[in-house]
């Protein structure tokens, strides 16, 4: 090892430093001295040319060794890595865009975030998003109803007195395409005569959609009567079928439905179901934005008896009084006509009512 240090010495000593300014091709270099300045160099910086230079007599042959070292390692990194200067070369440097435009913009030219707007979006991300809880059967059972509540009297005096009384309701409900709808009716009128009429009607339709076509749905309906002055306590009609869309825009809707039903009285000899064809034809055209006109009519003839059917229809027009809390005045007509044998001189009950609606 001393041999091979020395003969390395040996070697250094001999190069000469050249006289230009231009590096060699060993890789020393020349500094030139400019003209009058003082000599301020040591003896042993200069060359018998008398220009200042730096050569290889006095460096350590280890420190040129690393200076011709570390130059083409550093090269040889970048060139691997790219400008970046991550990869595990040695001695590698990291490349940093000092350019103004070298900044990147978020993409469709949005601005960058405010402080504010940023610490808030850190905040929602520690947090997570906020989990809505499923609502619970109870509160999807009586979510999202809508309805009416209506109210009208007539009050006559003289030679006969009478008051009468009319009111009902009715609630629905749409959900996916399909509709749950009830509805009651109850009127109530006293004369001289004490009683003269008392009479509630109920009934509960559930529509299913099956499709986007006109003959897309089916349906069932119960429908409840009772009336005092009937010869039955109550009656009890069960239909289903299917529905027919005959129209439906923003401003007219008319709904056919269709099907078969059976219908019991209950209080009377004849006390057995029977069989009847079902015709539900119900209309809705809005005139302007304060006045809308309905009309239903439903159908229902004996399969045995076709010459036998109950027909019961009503129409109405409604004028809205104050939209935002829902109040609307009606006037409206009913006909129901039922022609059982034992009541061949009453077939028909008309009413002409005027109500007050209030739309929740």
């Amino acid at each position: 090892r001393l041999r091979r240090r020395a003969r390395c010495g040996d070697f250094f000593r001999r190069i000469r430093v050249p006289s230009r300014s231009h590096s060699s091709a060993a890789g020393a270099f020349q500094v030139q001295r400019v003209a009058g300045a003082p000599d301020s160099r040591p003896e042993s910086l200069t060359d018998p040319s008398g220009h200042w230079g730096i050569g290889f007599a006095k460096v350590p042959p280890i420190l040129v060794v690393l200076v011709a070292f570390i130059p083409v390692q550093s090269a040889r990194g970048l060139a691997r890595d790219g400008a970046g200067g991550r990869g595990s070369g040695i001695l590698t440097l990291p490349y940093v865009d000092l350019r103004p435009d070298g900044a990147v913009q978020p993409e469709g030219d949005q601005p960058l975030p405010s402080p504010e707007e940023a610490a808030k979006a850190e905040k929602e991300a520690e947090v997570g998003p906020e989990i809505i809880p499923e609502p619970s059967l109870l509160e999807q059972l009586f979510s999202g109803w809508t309805g009416e509540v209506r109210f009208g009297s007539d009050l006559s005096s003289g030679n006969s007195d009478r008051i009468r009384f009319l009111g009902g309701f009715n609630v629905n409900k749409p959900y996916g395409g399909h509709k749950t709808s009830l509805r009651t009716d109850y009127a109530f009128a006293r004369d001289n005569n004490g009683e003269s009429e008392n009479r509630v009607t109920s009934s509960a339709t559930q529509d299913w959609a099956t499709g986007k076509t006109k003959f897309s749905g089916v349906f069932l309906r119960a429908i409840l009567e009772f009336d005092q002055f009937r010869d039955f306590d109550y009656r009890i009609s069960l239909s289903g079928g299917g529905r027919y869309q005959i129209t439906k825009d923003d401003k007219t809707d008319a709904l056919l439905r269709f099907g078969i039903s059976a219908t019991r009285e209950f209080g009377v000899g004849d006390d057995r179901w029977v069989p009847e064809g079902a015709f539900f034809l119900s209309a809705t055209h809005i005139l302007n934005a304060k006045s809308k006109v309905s009309a239903n009519v439903d159908y229902f003839p004996e399969i045995e008896q076709p010459s036998r059917y109950r027909v019961n229809a009503r129409a109405s027009w409604d004028y809205m009084l104050d939209e935002e809390s829902g109040l609307s005045l009606r006037f409206g007509a009913e006909n129901r006509y039922d022609p059982r044998p034992n009541r061949k001189n009453e077939r028909n009950d008309f009413d002409l009512r005027a109500e007050l609606i209030w739309q929740f």
